[in-house]
């Protein structure tokens, strides 16, 4: 993804939160850089003050337990952070869910619309479905994951239940993995589609579609599901 083509919770725009993480392989400054132009408070989550640094973007808030960034880079994102939660490195939860505890906090308030997260996914596959299932509790705040390869959208009926593609995506591959049992999806406007089918979780039969025309839509009727839209096959 790029600064020109994000895709955020189905249409293009601004979001509430972007959330940074502190993957060992971030998202790169120019993606960081353009997500937190969207985006109406950025959180730095421990190391991810490292990757705002180096796009040179300040957080309104600091979270985590500061395992992971360096001195300089804490100090840095302290310094320009007007919020900070900081706890201590043997906790019950990961750094991500308590930067999400924060939004959930707020989700009232006039930032609180759509959450966006990067620097996520690199590294370690456990840290990876770590992830996945964070986000998957806190469906809610319609989380989406945006980094420089993918998309990814979290959907769940009593949230974020569709999300829609557009004309520059036609060609794109896309995947839909159900995230827990008894869910349901309907694909439509794909190469193979699918209609109220029902999903066995982390089954392969969503794995590596293709968006056939705009307009093209997957819905979540029961459960929830990651849909994965991918910028190379």
């Amino acid at each position: 993804m790029d600064g020109n083509s994000l895709r955020l919770g189905g249409a293009h725009g601004t979001f509430g939160y972007l959330l940074v993480g502190g993957s060992p392989e971030p998202s790169s400054p120019r993606l960081v850089h353009a997500l937190a132009s969207r985006a109406e408070r950025v959180i730095a989550i421990d190391r991810g003050a490292e990757a705002l640094e180096a796009a040179g973007v300040g957080p309104w808030a600091y979270v985590g337990d500061s395992d992971s960034a360096s001195a300089e880079a804490r100090k840095w994102a302290e310094d320009r952070a007007s919020f900070e939660l900081l706890r201590p490195s043997h906790k019950d939860q990961t750094d991500l869910a308590l930067a999400l505890d924060v939004v959930a906090e707020r989700a009232g308030d006039p930032h609180g619309r759509t959450c966006c997260v990067t620097c996520v996914t690199g590294g370690r596959l456990d840290h990876q479905l770590g992830v996945i299932g964070t986000l998957a509790a806190h469906a809610k705040l319609q989380p989406v994951i945006v980094e420089d390869g993918f998309c990814a959208w979290l959907l769940d009926p009593r949230a974020r239940a569709q999300v829609s593609f557009f004309e520059d995506e036609v060609g794109k591959t896309l995947s839909v993995l159900a995230l827990e049992g008894a869910t349901v999806v309907s694909e439509r406007g794909f190469t193979w589609n699918l209609e109220h089918h029902a999903l066995a979780a982390l089954s392969d039969l969503g794995v590596s579609n293709v968006v056939e025309e705009a307009g093209a839509t997957v819905t979540c009727e029961e459960g929830r599901c990651l849909v994965v839209l991918n910028e190379r096959v």
